[in-house]
């Protein structure tokens, strides 16, 4: 079992987007042992300020993909805080805790100048921009390990945001031949400027992702041929419809995953770098958020991340 040490919590007084309704610069008495440096923006951040994806907690300060200094040193973190009692902890399944809170959903987030969180979270990162994308490279090798696809696979990925393009790009990795679908013109330059293959679906697919951070299960499923897998990684907390008979007639396995466990973090900060991922990203200061924000949900660009460093 992990360790579950926590750090000395010191409360202070520090800057915080806050979200309760609107989302809001604010100082706040907080915990926070670590200086933050770099905090992302998620599509369940985006999902929160719509309204379509509920918290438990409000206020909340949003932001679950970030690095962080501990001791002078870059580090990035897992999103989970869990008790280690139930049955998936003692399984070692503890993503799925039962009483598990995530940061910047259930908790409070990193988009603030200090954060405290367990130590048995934490990770050393590589430099402090790319270690902030190390959350979601991790949730899509979590993705690829439920997956088990096949080298001789074609994979077709729909979504051109930052999950679209990590998931094309190691899918690429793992020796398939990945086609992404996208339809907005700027994040498609950005993805085959990074070596993905942007391109309309051709025929059907052995491994279909489905990573647009809306409805778009269904068109998933056309594109998958029988007995192929459809990997679900849109978290915007909305009901979608799904051809039920096509996914049973056709033996088609749909499969959900989330946050990846601590052995695929080594991976998932090393692949930061190997695959280029700072490449998706445009850099805003903790004050230009408004626009950050507004940027991503405009979908004028692939990855916001915030600099408070």
């Amino acid at each position: 079992m992990r360790g579950t040490d926590i750090p000395c919590l010191v409360v202070m007084i520090a800057k915080a987007l806050v979200f309760h309704n609107e989302l809001s610069m604010k100082d706040v008495k907080l915990e926070g042992d670590y200086r933050v440096l770099y905090v992302g923006i998620c599509g369940t951040d985006i999902a929160i300020l719509k309204g379509s994806y509920k918290p438990r907690k409000l206020p909340l300060v949003l932001g679950h993909e970030f690095s962080l200094e501990v001791d002078g040193k870059v580090y990035t973190s897992e999103i989970n805080v869990v008790d280690w009692t139930c049955d998936y902890c003692r399984r070692g399944e503890y993503t799925h805790c039962e009483n598990r809170k995530a940061i910047g959903i259930d908790l409070d987030g990193a988009m603030r100048e200090n954060i405290s969180v367990p130590r048995y979270l934490l990770h050393r990162g590589n430099t402090p921009l790319a270690s902030s994308l190390a959350e979601p490279t991790a949730a899509v090798l979590r993705m690829v390990e439920l997956l088990r696809p096949s080298p001789e696979d074609r994979a077709l990925v729909i979504g051109d945001g930052p999950v679209g393009i990590i998931s094309a790009l190691v899918l690429s990795r793992e020796g398939l031949d990945v086609t992404l679908k996208g339809k907005h013109r700027e994040r498609m330059m950005v993805a085959s400027s990074m070596g993905v293959k942007v391109a309309e679906p051709q025929g059907k697919y052995e491994v279909v992702v489905e990573a647009t951070g809306g409805n778009a299960l269904n068109e998933a499923v056309q594109h998958v041929k029988p007995m192929g897998k459809v990997a679900v990684k849109s978290t915007h907390g909305l009901n979608v419809p799904l051809d039920q008979t096509k996914v049973a007639v056709e033996e088609i396995s749909v499969i959900g995953s989330r946050c990846g466990p601590f052995y695929l973090w080594d991976k998932a900060v090393r692949y930061t770098k190997e695959l280029g991922l700072e490449d998706m990203v445009k850099m805003y200061s903790f004050r230009d958020y408004a626009q950050a924000f507004r940027d991503v949900m405009e979908r004028r660009v692939v990855k916001a991340v915030l600099d408070l460093s």
